[in-house]
């Protein structure tokens, strides 16, 4: 069986990051805690920039700052060639007798920065704005369809029904009119106006106790739910596939109900979104949604009781790491007043989240304000290095990397690890997902989509013919998947059953970093199955020669 398999590997080389793809119940995720600021009213964007003048400025520039771009006000925000497509275009508009196609007069408003594509609005009647239903591909340069219905203009182009909510600040539904184009500050941080007197009434030398409540009075936002409210598919109680009248510090779940994975109009049968907007409906599949209901939990447990502190958090909590910077800017001076308290085990709310890897203010030259190169980013965790308890943790890093652990082996880096070119966490726990009618996107359910899940997916590519295709079958890649995962999981409970009283530490500590990896053998499978072969001699679990 393992010189079979080794051939499979020298044939078609290590495949990377398989590790199972059976998804938690999306019902099973602990509920994330609001922090409910309080009543309050909506201000606008000009009036926070009259204190935040900078941020308000760069903001404007981001992917939220444009979601909505007003023609006439804007710096030319159309993209789109209206030399080509006419007949995509052509639509008989309310009032005409005939059909025409639209040009760059009829658009009012453009929805969406255009990294992909654009759409746009036309006023069909005094401040009534309906999509218009053909949309224009950035990336490829061509008119497309947008066909939300069979024919146009219907209910389901309707812009404040249907689509407004997610694309400016404060909408009000009945009347179709909203504060501010454009995701801005209160969208994220809730009504300003407490926080806006607050900082009014208080002067140039304000107390650190004056500063800590104009604070207090606006969301940090720091909470997955505020950002689930647009990058989650549902329903509201009238039908809106957007949550009507939530305010940031709210339950999400209590006005919106998302889409769940056994919904397969909008999700994979391999357990990944296939429409767009989903990347909060798929974080709650995973274990970073848990990541602290699960520390907590196993913290109350009498085996974590000794091992779980605050520390702790640092992997577990993405409103620690946010207090944590607040603490460090007062620390070098780059922030004003007393530094806020350090989170604790007993005041974290919110577990590994959107803002853990997003910075919805960047402008940085990392796509989709990811704040890191994807690999530092998920080794920060997803390593040993920075776990402080006794033991071994998450040593994905150490077995991607071949980073030699125990004397009695030594270093030996994956294939895909040695080669520049090669996979990285991002290209396989991250797949780009086709999605209809806007290309396609990165899914958030952080699982590979396996071979054997995708062979009947129309459209769907896996994770690992993505760059094995023209040299291997999806078939032999799912085998050979199979192979070394079922007898990595084999030799791992062998082992197990093998240790006594007697058994050196270093392999407890083997085992331990075999099994903690989490592939079973995918990220690296050299280098644990030369583990796994020093633990069998130790153990004399190989069989005698002529056996």
């Amino acid at each position: 069986m393992r010189q079979s398999k080794t051939l499979l590997l020298l044939i078609f080389g290590v495949m990377l990051l398989t590790v199972g793809i059976t998804l938690l119940a999306f019902g099973d995720t602990a509920p994330v805690h609001a922090q409910d600021d309080g009543e309050g009213d909506y201000i606008g964007v000009r009036e926070c920039a009259s204190c935040h003048r900078t941020m308000v400025r760069e903001h404007a520039e981001t992917a939220h700052g444009l979601a909505l771009q007003d023609v006439e006000r804007d710096k030319d925000p159309i993209l789109a060639d209206f030399d080509q497509g006419e007949d995509l275009r052509t639509v008989t508009f309310p009032g005409d007798d005939e059909a025409r196609a639209f040009d760059d007069d009829d658009i009012v408003y453009v929805i969406g920065t255009g990294k992909r594509v654009q759409a746009y609005l036309a006023e069909v009647d005094r401040r009534e704005y309906m999509v218009l239903p053909a949309q224009w591909n950035v990336e490829e340069g061509v008119w497309e369809p947008l066909a939300l219905a069979e024919s146009w203009p219907d209910p389901a182009y309707d812009w404040a029904q249907n689509c407004a909510y997610c694309h400016v600040t404060n909408l009000d539904t009945e009347r179709g009119r909203w504060d501010d184009d454009g995701v801005q500050c209160e969208a994220c941080h809730g009504p300003g106006s407490e926080h806006a007197e607050l900082a009014g009434d208080i002067s140039g030398d304000s107390s650190d106790e004056e500063l800590a409540a104009v604070r207090a009075a606006i969301n940090p936002a720091t909470d997955p739910q505020i950002c689930g409210q647009c990058h989650g598919r549902g329903t509201d109680a009238e039908n809106h596939p957007y949550p009507a009248g939530y305010v940031p510090g709210e339950d999400l779940s209590e006005v919106y109900t998302l889409s769940t994975p056994d919904d397969l109009a909008h999700w994979y049968p391999t357990g990944h979104a296939r429409s767009a907007y989903m990347q909060y409906n798929e974080w709650l599949t995973t274990g970073h949604a848990t990541s602290l209901s699960a520390l907590l939990d196993y913290a109350a447990g009498a085996e974590g009781v000794a091992q779980v502190d605050d520390s702790c958090l640092t992997c577990h909590s993405s409103d620690y790491n946010y207090t944590e910077s607040l603490i460090a800017a007062v620390a070098a001076g780059n922030r004003t007043g007393a530094a806020p308290d350090a989170l604790t085990l007993e005041t974290a709310h919110y577990p590994v989240g959107c803002t853990t890897c997003h910075d919805p203010h960047s402008q940085g030259e990392l796509p989709d304000e990811v704040v890191q190169e994807a690999y530092p980013l998920c080794t920060n965790c997803h390593s040993t290095e920075n776990f402080t308890g006794e033991g071994v943790h998450h040593p994905v890093k150490e077995m991607f990397e071949g980073i030699q652990v125990l004397p009695q082996v030594s270093s030996r880096p994956s294939d895909h690890f040695l080669n520049a070119n090669g996979p990285d966490c991002q290209t396989c726990h991250l797949p780009e997902v086709p999605v209809d009618d806007f290309g396609s996107r990165v899914s958030h359910a952080f699982s590979p989509i396996t071979p054997q899940a995708a062979m009947d997916v129309e459209g769907l590519t896996d994770s690992c013919s993505a760059c094995h295709e023209e040299a291997v079958t999806p078939e032999l890649l799912q085998k050979l998947i199979d192979d070394v995962q079922t007898d990595t999981r084999e030799r791992i409970d062998m082992a197990r059953a093998a240790v006594n009283a007697g058994t050196p530490t270093w392999v407890i500590d083997a085992l331990d970093f075999v099994e903690g990896d989490g592939s079973l053998g995918i990220h690296n499978y050299a280098y644990a199955d030369a583990l796994l072969d020093a633990i069998f001699t130790e153990l004399e679990l190989f069989p005698a020669s002529g056996q």
